[in-house]
């Protein structure tokens, strides 16, 4: 008979398992709550740019609204302005020079029927909307009659309807025909 282990020894093997079994049981406690604890802090992070991101948003929203209305007060005064002074003319076009892309922009905004969204301007000139809106405030800033809507949290572009008409009649603005074929 051989005897493997005598009694001394499995007690001292099971003080010793349940020695480490406390401390795999109190490591697992700590890393846990240390887990927890990043988690939280993580979250609390997210929550925080979540509603950054809410106001940011809810700002450029009220901007823009802010911006129609100053458009709207612009068409205002300007109606005034013709009522008073009815030999006031339309700005002269004829000095207006136009770049290929302010071109292109143009014409894709000139072709479409209403109006048409900054994201699908962008898509279809191939520019990215900070190049598009940057493109906008340069034909704005040459007197050309851009109309910005918002609708939706969306932005339209459009031109006025007078002078989309003035344009179909007298090509005012001197389009470069290659430019014309190519949209078209």
């Amino acid at each position: 008979m051989i005897t493997i282990f005598s009694s001394k020894k499995v007690t001292v093997l099971t003080n010793d398992f349940v020695l480490l079994s406390k401390d795999f049981s109190l490591l697992r406690n700590n890393l846990k709550s240390a887990f927890s604890s990043v988690k939280d802090e993580l979250d609390m992070h997210l929550d925080s740019i979540n509603q950054s991101t809410n106001e940011i948003q809810s700002n450029y929203e009220y901007l823009m609204a802010l911006d129609a209305k100053i458009e709207k007060l612009t068409d205002k005064v300007d109606e005034l302005q013709m009522q008073i002074n009815p030999d006031f003319c339309q700005p002269d076009f004829s000095d207006i020079l136009l770049s290929k892309r302010e071109q292109e922009l143009f014409l894709n905004i000139y072709t479409v029927e209403d109006r048409i969204s900054m994201s699908g301007l962008a898509r279809k000139c191939g520019l990215t909307l900070e190049m598009c809106d940057s493109l906008l405030r340069a034909l704005s800033s040459k007197k050309i009659p851009i109309i910005k809507q918002l609708v939706d949290g969306v932005i339209f572009v459009s031109l006025e309807y007078n002078f989309k008409d003035m344009q179909a009649r007298k090509n005012i603005l001197k389009i470069d025909t290659t430019i014309s074929q190519m949209i078209n």
